[in-house]
């Protein structure tokens, strides 16, 4: 019964860890590696035009939430103009800039960075309203539906019944299709085909944006169909009837309103250029309004001051630290001084070095040792003889520390960084096994705690992991969990394998 409980608190502590991790990785994008390289593109818009000395007032229309991409900032360069942004739940944005008197060439600039995301299916909303049946003249309108009625025919289904609609159109195979095309105003065939759709009683509208493909220049918005078909919006190429949206395509605004709208100055004109910016992974910034997405980020330490995040830094480590440690006494069987005298001293390794850490290790053990057995025959009371070795062993200390400034040795300056504490009670601890079970057996010890520092060093300062446990800090669940899993461990331990390898022979 115990087990099954130790087992189930661990399953449940380790699928709510490695859960919460799935789910930042998944909504706020979190990368597994701190060396993982996002694709950010900012994008200019240049609104270019001649004032009149006349009070001016330009709008701009904005992209509002475009599919398939993360708007990461955005910012307006205005040039001594007055800007509003109007951005209301129902109505498209704008940039609205305003001056009482614009003379001359003007420019004015917006800014925006996005994140191409992989787009989620949405729920069906609410179907728009049937569009109103447009009226075309004679023998218009019989062209019209003779090819909607062909293509209807020929179609599974509405995106098919589209697609053969405008692709019919688009070849002029025929004399329907022929004389629809001599009836396209000049540059608008999008809006026209919105027209022939709402003849056969799909909503449809024309939508404008930038395939951001490589760096551009002065690029103008490229027109793509949006249509309707029952469930949800869809995208079509309106010159080939292809259904689906080219890849990277940057919806920027919708026909209602217009793209620019101006008055009081000449020559109003937008162009757009773009950059694509590899960026890490982990300095994106994710903007979701979503009540997961804002709990998920109350769980990170980003937000965390500075200083608080480097403390953090080395001690979400500690956990993995003492981790190795069961791993070595429970599975492995090395004795060791005490649980976590092995893990302070890794953290110890972690800022004078290994190799130097080491050494000033067994010097200020060693001589501490020395001098503690000169105490045993003062037959001191416990607590005075551990201050007293605690006085030895900051004097040790210090004295390493003024020989190693006087002869330049920097590495030996950081032996400050060992506690000292946990060093005296390692002095003391030895001293007693070796007067109750001898020399062999406390340098056995001294050696095992050692090993499993060092081992514990490398697993602290590996940079992966600790990339891993500073931005998913739900994974000290999983450390915890495996914690428990050891604690139910009653088996052999790979030492005794060596220690009863004479009863596993054969007799003879």
């Amino acid at each position: 019964m115990r087990v099954r409980l130790v087992f189930a608190i661990a399953l449940l502590c380790a699928s709510t860890g490695l859960g919460i991790a799935a789910l930042k990785i998944a909504r706020l994008g979190l990368p597994l590696s701190a060396s993982a390289i996002a694709t950010v593109w900012e994008v200019e818009a240049r609104v270019a035009f001649e004032g009149t000395g006349k009070a001016a007032r330009i709008a701009l229309g904005l992209p509002q939430s475009p599919r398939g991409f993360t708007v990461l900032d955005e910012s307006f360069v205005s040039r001594g103009f007055g800007l509003t942004v109007q951005a209301a739940p129902e109505t498209p944005r704008q940039a609205i800039w305003t001056q009482r008197r614009a003379s001359g060439g003007q420019a004015l600039y917006y800014h925006l960075k996005v994140l191409p995301k992989s787009e989620t299916p949405r729920k069906p909303g609410a179907p728009p309203a049937v569009p109103p049946t447009p009226e075309f003249t004679e023998p218009l309108a019989l062209a019209v539906a003779a090819l909607v009625a062909g293509a209807r025919h020929g179609a599974a289904d509405q995106n098919g019944f589209v697609s053969a609609l405008i692709a019919r159109i688009q070849r002029g195979s025929d004399d329907d299709a022929r004389l629809v095309r001599r009836a396209i105003p000049d540059g608008d065939w999008p809006h026209f085909a919105t027209r022939i759709l709402a003849s056969a009683g799909l909503a449809s509208r024309v939508v404008w944006g930038l395939t951001l493909e490589g760096d551009f220049a002065d690029r103008d918005l490229a027109p793509w169909l949006e249509v309707h078909t029952g469930e949800r919006w869809t995208g079509f190429d309106p010159e080939r009837g292809t259904a689906g949206w080219p890849s990277n395509f940057l919806v920027w605004t919708h026909d209602d309103p217009a793209l620019i709208e101006a008055s009081g100055v000449r020559r109003a004109q937008v162009a757009f250029s773009g950059t694509k910016t590899p960026t890490p992974q982990l300095a994106v910034p994710h903007r979701n309004p979503s009540r997961l997405d804002a709990a998920l980020r109350a769980l990170s330490l980003f937000d965390l001051p500075v200083r608080t995040q480097n403390v953090y830094r080395v001690l979400l480590m500690v956990p993995i630290g003492a981790l190795v440690i069961v791993v070595m006494r429970m599975v492995v069987g090395i004795p060791t001084f005490g649980t976590f005298m092995p893990v302070l001293v890794a953290l110890a390794f972690r800022e004078t070095r290994l190799a130097w850490g080491v050494a000033l290790f067994l010097i200020v053990v060693s001589l501490g040792l020395l001098i503690r057995v000169g105490f045993t025959r003062l037959r001191l009371l416990l607590v005075p003889r551990l201050a007293s070795v605690l006085v030895i062993v900051i004097g040790l200390m210090l004295g390493v520390s003024l020989v190693s400034a006087r002869i330049g040795f920097e590495p030996g300056l950081s032996i400050a960084l060992f506690p000292m504490v946990i060093l005296t009670m390692t002095i003391e601890r030895m001293s007693i096994v070796w007067d109750e079970r001898g020399g062999a057996t406390a340098v056995e010890e001294c050696a095992g705690s050692l090993l499993v520092a060092i081992c514990g060093y490398f697993a602290m300062t590996e940079p992966h992991l600790g990339y891993l446990m500073f931005v998913f800090p739900e994974l000290l669940l999983v450390a915890l969990a495996a914690c428990l899993l050891f604690g139910a461990y009653t088996g052999y331990r790979l030492s005794e394998l060596l220690r009863f390898r004479d009863l596993a022979r054969d007799p003879p």
